[in-house]
């Protein structure tokens, strides 16, 4: 869906009851606030992050729009028999020893047990932040897909009526309500998920570690 769409939808619907409605730039952040927190809560934007390992170097910086992490894969030690190249490692299991732990959302450290040259981290990324240009030159399309709009129209009515005194208060709770509803709706269709569904095997094999 095109940005200013969005945005003129939100001022004839959801925010037409509240001034902010004539505020773009302020619309605007209340989309960008909407994207993140839908980014956070479905999977939208799986990427891949490549952690060269160094002996005696047991932390390593995360991507800048790292949100968390949904898989981890190392290379098998060469003197396995097991016949495979990769093995999936845990991620933040005290009881595993090839676990590796992702201590903020800037580092991720990695056990000395954990052998090869590299991990492949595959992580929920964020959006990238939507301008004010794009939100007003009528072409730009929303990186969201078609099925979450709703509740990111419900987010922005919510951020729009946060703090707005006596009735418009209720209004703020209806809004969040209804977005709660529209994200769990979205996961009870099964709609909400990306549909790259390439293999682990598939993406290290692409990138030449196969």
């Amino acid at each position: 869906m095109i940005i200013k769409d969005v945005i003129t939808s939100a001022k004839y619907s959801e925010l037409s009851s509240v001034s902010v409605k004539n505020n773009v730039e302020a619309i605007v952040a209340f989309i960008n606030f909407g994207m993140i927190e839908l980014y956070s809560r479905f999977p939208i934007k799986v990427e891949e992050h490549v952690i060269n390992l160094v002996t005696g170097t047991p932390f390593y910086d995360l991507p800048s729009n790292f949100i968390s992490a949904t898989g981890a894969f190392a290379e098998v030690p060469a003197d396995s028999n097991s016949g495979e190249k990769f093995f999936e490692i845990a991620i933040n299991d005290e009881d595993d020893p090839f676990s590796i732990f992702i201590n903020s959302w800037k580092k991720v450290q990695v056990p000395a047990s954990v052998t090869g040259s590299f991990i492949s981290l595959l992580y929920v990324a964020k959006p990238e932040p939507i301008t004010l240009a794009q939100a007003e030159d009528g072409v730009t399309e929303l990186e969201l897909p078609d099925t979450l709009v709703s509740a990111l129209m419900h987010y922005i009515g919510y951020k729009g009526h946060l703090g707005v005194k006596s009735d418009a208060q209720s209004e703020n709770n209806a809004q969040w309500a209804r977005f709660e509803r529209s994200c769990n709706q979205a996961v009870e269709n099964g709609v909400a998920f990306p549909s790259d569904t390439m293999s682990m095997p598939d993406r290290l094999a692409d990138r030449g570690f196969a």
